[in-house]
């Protein structure tokens, strides 16, 4: 995929971003709805990046405008950054910026500032502590430089339209605090980019003319994500009689990573596919009852199958292991335990497994991580793949309840768990 030759329905979605984000400008009112639906694994930055390079040379709309992009961590931040870079190489258009610039006091024309969310939207601004938002407490100021509500109003006091896009936009947006934010910026248009926005943001969208979606059966002929997705739940783990189910969800998610494995090498593929483990958020609870927390179950597990901890990589707030060049096709890693870290808009297209385990107290499902493992690994060698169902699918393990599993657009099946044969003469 070229990031300088958008495929056609990327193409499609830039122009008709274009056309809805002109209809809205001429509308009345600020914080006005631009919401951009497209499956995860479509290219949706890519799409935003061209969209926003084609705002840079539409005739009929010459504005003084600058961006601010918004995302729910560090890591986000900054890898949409580095893939606006990539994109353009030395054509970049625009300069892009991170908290590091907030210091140049305000955002200059095509500028686009590329943020943390959680950063923004803490509120303890009054303590040391916080290094991009004005302390209440005037004994906490920094002697120079300035903060986040310095850069938007020097912006807007030079006559400076700011457009903002929120990324993962079902994520925090929706907050009292972030509304807070949302409000200081005060932007005329809000462009929302997921793959699972919020109703109320499509109906508000929907009468505006601003909703642009992308058709997920575009996205899988062009061999960039899977077709469906094979989902084992806690309603088909009963047959399995006297088994620990925590060990099984693990045992059936290492079959079949092993099986895909096998496939990939007889087609000559040099890919590991890589299996997810989201834990629960459970450890306090599962401690304070004498328990194992469910990291000490998987990996006590995974060692007494015989696996080496270089092959097991761990991505939890206070721990990280083994995640160099994890994204990479040949990578070794066959294993990766995590909580929510990689649960949205992180990019691994070798990922084919999720072994999900329900957390005690809620019943949250979380459809975005599914979205991990619904990226191909070679998009550009999509024909190889076209007698290889089994590698267009993605693979879903969990103790969920059949009926809490909701992927929205996405084709679901149960696994099949018993096999029928062909009697010998027949």
């Amino acid at each position: 995929m070229s990031a300088f030759n958008p495929l056609p329905f990327q193409k499609e979605a830039e122009n008709n971003l274009l056309e809805a984000f002109l209809r809205l400008w001429k509308k009345q009112g600020r914080q006005l709805p631009l919401v951009f639906k497209s499956p995860t694994g479509s290219g949706k930055t890519l799409i935003a990046a061209h969209f926003i390079r084609g705002l840079n040379h539409l005739p009929q709309w010459k504005i003084d405008k600058a961006f601010v992009w918004i995302t729910f961590s560090d890591d986000l931040a900054m890898q949409s950054k580095n893939k606006f870079k990539e994109y353009f190489e030395n054509n970049l258009e625009n300069t892009l910026l991170t908290v590091n610039d907030i210091n140049r006091g305000k955002l200059y024309e095509n500028d686009i500032l590329f943020l943390n969310w959680q950063k923004v939207v803490q509120d303890n601004a009054t303590t040391r502590k916080l290094k991009l938002r004005k302390p209440k407490d005037e004994r906490f100021k920094k002697e120079n430089g300035s903060y986040f509500e310095d850069v938007m109003s020097a912006t807007k006091k030079a006559g400076r339209e700011i457009i903002l896009f929120v990324d993962e936009a079902h994520t925090h947006k929706s907050t009292e605090l972030a509304q807070e934010i949302i409000d200081y910026i005060d932007p005329k248009i809000i462009v929302h980019i997921t793959a699972t926005p919020d109703d109320k943001d499509i109906a508000k969208a929907a009468t505006l003319g601003s909703f642009v979606p992308v058709d997920r059966e575009k996205v899988v002929d062009e061999g960039l994500i899977k077709e469906k997705i094979l989902v084992q739940t806690e309603e088909d783990l009963k047959k399995y009689k006297g088994k620990d189910l925590d060990e099984l969800l693990l045992s059936l998610g290492m079959g079949e990573r092993q099986e895909l494995a096998d496939k990939l090498k007889a087609l000559g593929k040099d890919v590991n596919p890589l299996m997810l483990i989201q834990l629960p958020n459970d450890d306090k609870e599962l401690i304070a009852k004498g328990d194992r927390t469910k990291e000490e179950v998987v990996s006590q597990f995974l060692a007494s199958k015989g696996i080496k901890s270089k092959h097991i990589a761990k991505w939890f707030d206070n721990k990280k292991e083994n995640l160099d060049f994890i994204a990479d096709n040949d990578s070794k890693v066959n294993f990766m335990l995590f909580k929510q870290a990689a649960g949205t808009g992180w990019d691994c297209p070798r990922a084919s497994v999720l072994v999900m385990f329900r957390e005690i107290k809620k019943e949250t499902f979380y459809i975005q991580t599914v979205g991990r493992i619904l990226r191909m690994a070679e998009p550009q060698a999509k024909k190889d793949y076209k007698n290889n169902p089994d590698l267009r699918t993605g693979y879903l393990y969990t103790n969920y309840k059949r009926s809490q599993v909701t992927l929205p657009d996405i084709k679901k099946n149960e696994i099949p768990t018993q096999h029928a044969y062909r009697k010998k003469g027949i």
